[in-house]
């Protein structure tokens, strides 16, 4: 099977994996970390595969791939799972002998805001990030449960302040990027998809945007099997 289970003893978390057939024959193999969105959150390390699976079983990538998994009691990969995937990404590159100067997020909705969190977060960490209908605009008054206090203020500058996608941008500016939406998004509007790509834009940045005409925001598979996708990124060093 291409899916395996792996286990962290140090935490006793448990996340999915996937390797292409004739894994064995790839040295130093590239890292993709997949972020899933807010519905796949929970303690099934297989609940973020659900309805992708099939997705990279057909794309057969020359890559390892990852599927942290962020539980219920948070709202995005920050703090305590901010850690989590970024201890999953450097458990990978040691059982699998992953390449650590090859790795790249891919995050949909809930995991799109948190690629480009950790995309502003480790900016010499990632070679490359694809952003499917990310959220950018925090929703509540309150700040994200167990958002570690010293975080409040990118978090506040990223996802809450007026110029949030100025913000952003400045942030994620290096990291080469791949935006694919719906146009009819309602729960991540595409109007501040487009704000951050003009910031970007502004700061010299050349991001790739796709862009689906009347699709609302489950766009997650055809955005995944959008032709010449993964070619992009796995090209980036």
């Amino acid at each position: 099977m291409p899916f395996h289970l792996i286990r962290d003893e140090s935490t006793q978390y448990e996340y999915a994996a996937f390797t292409p057939e004739g894994f064995e024959n790839l040295k130093n193999p590239p890292l993709i970390v997949f972020l899933h969105g807010s519905g796949e959150r929970g303690w099934d390390p297989g609940v973020p595969l659900t309805g992708i699976a099939h997705v990279f079983e057909n794309l057969q990538l020359p890559a390892v791939v990852i599927f942290p998994q962020c539980d219920w009691e948070h709202r995005a990969f920050y703090g305590e799972m901010e850690n989590r995937a970024m201890q999953s990404i450097e458990k990978t590159i040691v059982d699998f002998g992953a390449d650590a100067s090859r790795i790249y997020i891919v995050g949909y909705s809930m995991g799109g805001s948190s690629i480009l969190w950790l995309a502003a977060k480790y900016p010499q960490k990632f070679a490359g990030s694809i952003c499917i209908a990310p959220g950018i605009t925090w929703m509540g008054e309150e700040a994200p449960p167990h958002l570690p206090s010293e975080d409040e203020e990118l978090f506040n500058l990223m996802f809450v302040a007026e110029n949030r996608t100025e913000n952003i941008a400045k942030q994620i500016k290096d990291i080469p990027v791949w935006f694919l939406q719906g146009t009819a998004d309602e729960p991540c509007p595409i109007d501040e998809t487009r704000s951050l790509i003009i910031e970007l834009q502004k700061l010299g940045a050349a991001p790739l945007v796709t862009e689906y005409d009347g699709v609302d925001h489950d766009s997650l598979t055809m955005a995944l099997e959008q032709e010449g996708l993964f070619d992009w990124l796995l090209s980036l060093k």
